[in-house]
């Protein structure tokens, strides 16, 4: 199996917008499957928005559940439309709306359904939201920066598992730290000692990676973009967003 192949999407459902639309069909075990990936994918931009924007760790998660609860009744999915463009800024609209009219009580009230309940102790939520920026950057930065970095994770995710595939997952491992941006990577000639290869191959070993990323990336950038003339846009947008973790 080549690495294209093994990084592929298959089955149920294609992209993210394809979750989108399933919340709200007729077929209620889409609708579960729909919104279990939804939840499961944006849980936490959406976790990190309402505690940088001052809720407690506890009114966090409840907003949060709600938020996914929302997603179901909210009229904004069940009308988006070419014109809704982004999917984050689609989630953030209805997250605001979610925080203007909300109340604890009827947060208890509209639990229920099928939303699957998000067990932020087990994903570590406020070990997580810890390690974020203590700076004065404001809310929706903090929920494009999770979310960039969601997207690079899942994106990275997937090239292990086709390393994984290929029986190559020792040098994904290797490789690694060229597909991060928060420490400088090892020098080539470390990576060839590491790997067992001359300094020329694994230059080119790291080219190959990087490019097999890139077009992952883009792929991924098209599943949350209803245009694919916004991907270019996207791609510059994530550039911003990661360049600011370096305060540049």
């Amino acid at each position: 199996m080549s690495i294209h192949e093994a990084t592929r999407p298959s089955g149920f459902p294609t992209t993210h917008w394809t979750l989108v639309q399933a919340v709200q069909g007729k077929d209620a075990n889409a609708a579960a499957t729909a919104m279990e990936e939804l939840c499961k994918g944006y849980w936490y931009p959406i976790y990190a928005f309402l505690r940088r924007s001052g809720r407690e760790a506890h009114d966090a998660e409840d907003l949060t559940q709600e938020f996914f609860q929302r997603l179901i009744t909210d009229e904004a999915l069940q009308t988006a439309s070419q014109e809704a463009g982004k999917l984050r800024s689609l989630l953030l609209g209805v997250l605001k709306r979610v925080m203007s009219y909300r109340t604890r009580h009827d947060a208890a009230l509209k639990r229920g359904g099928h939303v699957p309940h998000v067990s932020f102790s087990e994903m570590g939520a406020e070990d997580r939201y810890a390690c974020e920026p203590q700076d004065n950057r404001d809310p929706e930065w903090l929920y494009a920066h999770a979310w960039a970095q969601d997207l690079l994770a899942r994106v990275r995710e997937k090239l292990r598992v086709a390393y994984s595939a290929s029986g190559r997952a020792e040098v994904f491992d290797v490789l690694l730290p060229f597909l991060m941006w928060d420490n400088e990577p090892p020098s080539h000639g470390e990576i060839a000692q590491q790997i067992g290869t001359s300094e020329g191959a694994s230059r080119i070993l790291i080219h190959r990676l990087r490019g097999k990323f890139r077009d992952l990336l883009r792929e991924e950038m098209a599943q949350t973009v209803l245009d694919p003339a916004e991907i270019p846009a996207e791609m510059d947008w994530l550039q911003n967003i990661l360049a600011g973790d370096t305060g540049s």
